[in-house]
């Protein structure tokens, strides 16, 4: 019943927030309701690893939902800045969000509320834009959090004394040798077996994929993919940590370039062995703070910070250690196991496998000043779409390189294309957004800063929490100006390959398209 609960609220959710802002903005206010009805349970009705994983996650949703509502940064309006269409579910259904979130400090039921107003939010935030935003960072972690309130709420109440009573039926099918409260303490394991193989399911899945990307050669990704290809995608994106200290990071891609074989064995196995994770607690904690080491490491060159991802394995590895001697379960090990590899059908599962190449068609904004120059403004400057132009994500426009997420390729023919530097461009491109969509994030981002100067003086959008966050070292041009020295923008789509030449990117532009908007 959770998981057919949880799965069924998380879509329901995700349609009534594309379809209409009144449905979205009703959405809250009924999960709110019904966070109140369900008021009476409290956090001490947890097994104590339920408690961690629910509250943990929770709190960082909200922690993150406070910036969204809050701070001064280019997007839809929110609680103290923007105007303009949305309102009614951005500004106001916000504040029912915060109130959720408070609540929820003590009361496990508002948790709910709040992880469907942040999920209607980026539902929200795509459809008014014409920018679809991914949920790669984000809807794992809602997925756990959402699933653990709904099947604590729903063990609790199927197990409650007036429930046993007034069904007949329910009480002969719930009989326990020890009782209905260690009925529901043996389903709490299995509510935290299954949310815990949930979050298993991507790394697996994202092994799987490695393997899926080579065809008739499954094992090209571990013997040939260049995992160092990702060090250039972080420098062109402009949110490469090390990119100040060239020589430490042509140290870096000398080590993985020299060792290419162990990274790729390391990698690989860990995923495709997640699920034995199950085996014990200590193997547990082992899997995720080796996934965390891996994310650690995937930020100093990829430059793609999984805040999320890794906030999961800190509180799972924590959850763990709270577990009684004895209290992992064969058949708790079996649930976690069977998630892992089935949970993709119901939970949101990330399958980030692909073969690694230099050629993509590289979008980026620049500002135009008064005194002529055009320099590269960091993708942070345009808040939560930044992901989006990060990945390379918007419009490409014709005869251009394809469309390439990050310059990740899952076909042989397509990696090596890319791994060559080939010839392939494409008349027609399938540009996941439209050039006017551009145009008006642009104008959007334009008008904020321009109402909100002081935002752009000091440079304060580079604090918002993002999955890309932009290098600040990276832009000491773009930080200098003022909005009176920006008169235009462009939006520009290289074609490009891409290379490292002592610690420094080398870029070879094929083609330029370059589009020029006022403000």
């Amino acid at each position: 019943m959770a998981v057919v609960l949880s799965a069924v609220s998380r879509r329901a959710v995700t349609h009534l927030a594309q379809w209409s802002e009144i449905y979205a903005f009703l959405l809250i206010c009924v999960a709110l309701a019904t966070a109140i009805a369900f008021g009476f349970v409290r956090y001490r009705d947890f097994s104590p690893p339920l408690r961690i994983i629910a509250f943990a996650i929770g709190m960082t949703i909200f922690a993150q939902l406070v910036f969204d509502s809050f701070g001064p940064f280019a997007g839809p309006p929110n609680i103290l800045f923007g105007s303009g269409d949305g309102i009614l579910f951005f500004r106001y259904g916000a504040v029912l969000s915060m109130v959720a979130g408070v609540a929820a400090i003590w009361r496990p039921s508002f948790l709910l509320p709040l992880f469907y107003f942040y999920l209607a939010w980026r539902e929200r935030i795509s459809v008014v834009s014409g920018i679809w935003v991914s949920e790669t960072d984000y809807l794992g972690m809602l997925d756990i959090g959402n699933f653990t309130v709904v099947g604590v709420l729903s063990a609790v109440v199927l197990t409650s004394s007036q429930a046993v009573e007034r069904l007949p039926w329910f009480r002969t099918a719930l009989t326990c040798p020890n009782g209905v409260k260690d009925l529901r303490e043996r389903a709490f394991g299995l509510i935290w077996a299954c949310a815990v193989g949930a979050h298993l399911g991507s790394y697996f899945w994202s092994g799987v994929a490695k393997l899926q990307a080579g065809g008739e050669k499954p094992w090209t990704w571990l013997l040939e993919n260049p995992t160092q290809t990702s060090i250039l995608m972080g420098l062109e994106r402009g949110d490469a940590p090390l990119a100040a200290w060239p020589a430490t990071l042509q140290f870096v891609w000398d080590t993985i370039v020299h060792n290419q074989l162990v990274f790729n064995i390391v990698v690989l196995g860990a995923q495709l062995l997640s699920p034995l994770a199950a085996i014990s607690t200590r193997a547990l904690s082992f899997f995720c703070l080796l996934f965390d080491v891996f994310h650690i490491g995937v930020y100093f060159t990829l430059g793609a910070l999984f805040l999320f991802w890794i906030a999961v394995n800190l509180f799972i590895v924590a959850a763990a250690r709270r577990l009684p001697p004895n209290g992992f379960t064969a058949a708790m090990k079996v649930t976690m196991v069977v998630t892992v590899v089935c949970g993709r059908f119901f939970f949101y599962t990330n399958y980030l496998g692909w073969l690694d190449g230099p050629k993509l068609a590289s979008q980026r904004l620049f500002v135009e000043t008064r005194d002529g120059r055009e320099i590269l403004a960091p993708s942070t400057y345009f808040g939560i779409y930044s992901y989006m132009i990060g990945t390379g994500s918007l419009y490409i426009p014709e005869n251009h390189f394809r469309f390439r997420i990050g310059g990740n390729n899952r076909d042989l023919a397509s990696w090596h294309d890319a791994i060559s530097c080939g010839p392939e461009v494409l008349l027609r491109q399938d540009s996941p957004t439209t050039i006017d969509a551009v145009q008006n994030l642009v104008h959007r981002t334009d008008r904020f800063f321009r109402n909100n100067p002081w935002v752009k003086d000091s440079n304060s959008f580079y604090a918002y929490p993002h999955h890309m966050l932009s290098n600040p070292w990276m832009y000491p041009e773009f930080n200098k100006l003022s909005m009176d020295d920006i008169v235009a923008y462009h939006y520009v789509v290289d074609s490009v390959c891409l290379g490292l030449a002592e610690g420094k990117l080398v870029r070879d532009v094929r083609n330029r398209t370059d589009y020029r908007i006022e403000p």
